[in-house]
């Protein structure tokens, strides 16, 4: 009854806390904005939406022409200084040979921003240049084609939103969550800390401790249905796959909070520790394959991986012992 009660006063002051309302707010804003942010990217990367662009050609190449209409200049250094001065956007070196193999120079702006305006278009015109070269030699294209509709066309931006939808956005929501949630576990526990005397003299050390886990408990199921649920009004299927595989990563971030709660003398040098190990961790779950991350991934698309079993245990191993070694007066009396 006792961590009932303490539980739900750590839930209520949740916002409370400046920097953990503002990391919700933006959980809450990103899992709303899934669909726009998607768009601004398929807008970005994908030639179906992109601007037209303007190609300076070097070379006599007739059948490129026709498909690419590009300004024509004599030399490279003189497309270069044109590309440089932002005249064009890309220069294009290639003398046709109708019945050989062709070699294409390709130059672009350094400027990130504008490279990935320029790069998808540039690949759809040569797929185009391509199509069109093997029509001229002779050489059957594919086309895909469904018995009822005729053609069947897939505009690649879906693929674009596809990907960052669940490779993306899933996995960046869910360690945002966790970040949350290890925060708001040094944040709890080091708020008893002040009255942690008096407390005990009405309840017990192990109702505080089960108080504050259920208190995570119930901040993790209300963040992750936060998410889920604004995904789920964006049009992105999700799955109770997502939902548990997510739970390998709160529960590595808590357990690691609580271990540096015992290890602290105070809230800053607690996050401080807890920024240290954490963030590094996270990093090496970019390159490492089985990891969290990866996990997520797949579960949100529907594929069962049993290295969920594998962090499973291990997550419930760190925990247990997290939890053994915070449950001793000397985390809250020093």
């Amino acid at each position: 009854m006792h961590a009932l009660k303490i539980a739900k006063k750590d839930v209520l002051s949740l916002m409370k806390e400046k920097t953990i309302a503002l990391a919700v707010l933006l959980l809450i804003s990103i899992s709303s904005a899934s669909q726009i942010i998607a768009l601004g990217l398929t807008y970005l990367y994908s030639p179906s939406f992109g601007e037209e662009i303007t190609i300076g050609l070097v070379g006599n190449a007739p059948l490129f022409e026709e498909i690419a209409n590009p300004l024509k200049f004599e030399s490279l250094d003189l497309a270069i200084l044109s590309l440089k001065r932002g005249e064009i956007d890309a220069v294009v070196v290639l003398n046709e040979n109708m019945s050989g193999t062709n070699y294409v120079e390709v130059f672009i702006p350094k400027e990130e921003f504008k490279a990935i305006k320029v790069i998808p278009e540039l690949r759809r015109i040569f797929m185009e240049y391509q199509d069109k070269m093997r029509e001229y030699r002779g050489i059957p294209t594919l086309k895909i084609r469904a018995f009822d509709n005729g053609y069947v066309e897939v505009p690649e931006g879906i693929s674009i939103r596809f990907r960052f939808m669940y490779t993306v956005l899933i996995p960046l929501l869910a360690t945002l969550t966790s970040i949350i949630l290890g925060v708001y576990t040094i944040d709890i526990f080091f708020e008893e800390k002040r009255v942690i005397e008096v407390l005990l003299c009405c309840v017990k050390l192990r109702d505080v401790v089960l108080g504050k886990v259920i208190a995570v408990s119930t901040v993790s199921i209300l963040l992750t249905l936060v998410w889920i649920l604004g995904l789920i009004l964006n049009g992105v299927e999700m799955n109770l796959m997502a939902f548990a595989s997510s739970y390998i990563l709160y529960v590595m971030s808590v357990s690691l909070a609580m271990i540096t709660v015992r290890l602290s003398r105070d809230r800053e040098e607690s996050q401080l520790m807890f920024s240290l190990i954490l963030i590094p961790l996270l990093l090496s779950f970019l390159t490492i394959n089985p990891s969290p991350l990866s996990l997520i991934v797949k579960s949100s698309l529907s594929i069962f991986d049993s290295s969920f079993f594998l962090f499973l245990v291990i997550d419930l191993t760190i925990f247990l012992m997290a939890l053994k070694f915070i449950m001793h007066e000397k985390t809250f009396i020093q």
